[in-house]
């Protein structure tokens, strides 16, 4: 009986200590921590169990949790008990930084991309500056138009996808379509061989399948911090066991990194002074790049997103562009009238310099990276030199955002601010012709010193993808009597390109096959 009474009460020492401990922490975030003095709901600011729940369990829902705080509480709210979350456009310099102003990454952000080695999985800022800066000349705008015969080769092929879908009659999944492309040039260019998904007759469906499933993984992979290390500590066959998502990962790893040991054999006796035509060629050529940021790990961490990023963001808008332009005649056909113009001869191939300056063109990409953007994941930033100041103009308060304080800011979220779009939800980019200035609160590529490497690539695959398909590809209208190739949209509906879900990249409805289309 001694022995049952000591063991109870060792019991309730140990439960009433846990109780006592968590209700000193919550006590100390609600009143005594410095970012007691922002608003938001109690239970953001006591756990991040509440973000848990909503992006863990309800599987990305914590985007609308939050919108809902800045509508109740304001442009500024406590979304975790660590960090803040912004919703004011005209703070993005501010959170993001400005030319001299460090910004490292926050912690969990890069927990969830599970590349620390990755210059975008890279937390201190001039630990990112060194390991981007040999990568930004393969991007610069000078050498996306070198690019230009590649991004020619890969669309010709689109265009023979599209007239073998005419031929069978069957519809077309364009997100598949466009996420094929983009990954066919993305790999061309990253390593002198392209993935060649077009050339197969699933497009490579399986391997998007499976990244798919792995970015649903972000959250669990971003809030539960021990979860990456566990996954690197197991025997690969019992991780893939128990976490089937790495699957994917695990084989990409494996083939990448074969890759990456041709391309240092390759580069092995290469001359210094000439920029190679690849950007692992570049990167294992350059001299003053430290040995240990050459290591095959290291690099093909590198690979994944270049890869990634490169592949479904771009997709993603592509896909719903298309959608937007076949569901609005109107829109349709103010960007045709454009196209032939530019280009009045429908079976030549468009030049980035004949479209990059066409007005509506540009209207219609900027519309759909505003309403569509490439990533939805809230983008935290992190000021670890300076505090950061924040007036509220509605009501006069004045916050002080201590130095090392996480504030996020989230791009689907920035892009529904009525005062800047009137009627926000509606595609319109009529809105970017009467105020191009627009563009400089578009947060799809992010901001700042870590803005999106491939910037310059995503937005000439928009450009000259959209041109080449809507110059030649009319809309589809039913009557009989025309004569040139058709597109119409097959059992899709605006929730089909709508974000439902924030997993690391928006997420429609559940159930959902994507933009399909009809092709004549």
């Amino acid at each position: 009986m001694d022995f049952i009474s000591t063991s109870t009460e060792k019991i309730l020492l140990t439960v009433g200590c846990l109780a006592a401990y968590i209700t000193v922490v919550a006590f100390y975030r609600l009143y005594f921590s410095p970012l007691a003095v922002f608003p938001g709901p109690k239970i953001a600011a006591i756990t991040s169990l509440y973000q848990f729940y909503f992006d863990v369990i309800r599987g990305g829902e914590y985007i609308w949790q939050v919108e809902e705080m800045h509508k109740r509480y304001g442009p500024i709210v406590r979304i975790r008990p660590d960090v803040l979350h912004m919703n004011d456009p005209d703070y993005i310099d501010q959170v993001f930084g400005t030319a001299g102003k460090r910004r490292d990454k926050y912690k969990l952000t890069t927990n969830g991309l599970g590349t620390l080695g990755a210059a975008i999985g890279t937390i201190p800022h001039d630990l990112h500056r060194s390991r981007r800066a040999p990568m930004n000349p393969y991007f610069s705008k000078q050498s996306i138009q070198r690019l230009e015969p590649i991004l020619q080769r890969t669309f010709k092929k689109v265009l023979g996808r599209l007239a073998q879908q005419a031929e069978s009659g069957e519809p077309i999944g364009m997100h598949l379509l466009y996420a094929a492309t983009t990954s066919d040039i993305i790999s061309d260019y990253c390593f002198g061989q392209s993935s060649n998904n077009l050339d197969r007759e699933d497009l490579n469906a399986p391997y998007f399948d499976e990244f798919a499933e792995g970015v649903k993984a972000y959250h669990q992979m971003s809030t539960i911090s021990w979860l990456p290390l566990l996954i690197q500590a197991l025997p690969l066959s019992v991780a893939m066991f128990l976490f089937p998502m790495i699957k994917g990962v695990v084989k990409e790893i494996k083939e990448l990194s074969v890759v990456i040991e041709e391309v240092k054999i390759a580069t092995a006796e290469k001359t210094e002074g000439k920029m190679a035509s690849t950007v692992f060629h570049g990167l294992l050529s350059t001299a003053n790049l430290p040995e240990s940021e050459k290591a095959t790990p290291r690099l093909v961490e590198e690979a994944r997103i270049l890869l990634a990023a490169g592949t479904d963001t771009t997709a993603n808008t592509l896909a719903a562009i298309t959608y937007h332009l076949l569901a609005n005649p109107d829109i349709l056909k103010k960007l045709k009238d454009e196209l032939v113009t530019a280009i009045p001869d429908v079976r030549s191939m468009p030049e980035l310099s004949q479209i990059d300056n066409l007005p509506y063109l540009t209207a219609v990409v900027q519309e759909g990276l505003r309403l569509h953007p490439s990533v939805s994941f809230r983008q935290d930033r992190v000021a670890p030199d300076e505090d950061l100041f924040y007036d509220d103009v509605k009501t006069g308060k004045k916050y002080i955002i201590p130095k090392g304080t996480p504030v996020g800011m989230t791009a689907p979220l920035l892009s529904r601010n009525e005062v800047l779009y009137p009627s926000p939800m509606t595609f319109d980019p009529d809105r970017f012709l009467k105020n191009p200035r627009l563009d400089r609160y578009q947060l799809s590529f992010s901001r700042g010193s870590r803005r999106c490497l491939g910037i310059n690539l995503a937005y000439s695959e928009l450009y000259l993808i959209l041109a080449g398909i809507f110059r030649k590809y009319d809309l589809f209208d039913g009557s009989g009597k025309q004569t040139n190739s058709t597109l119409e949209l097959f059992e899709t509906g605006r929730d089909d390109v709508d974000i439902k879900y924030d997993l690391l990249i928006p997420f429609p409805k559940k159930g959902s096959l994507g933009v399909r289309l009809k092709v004549r």
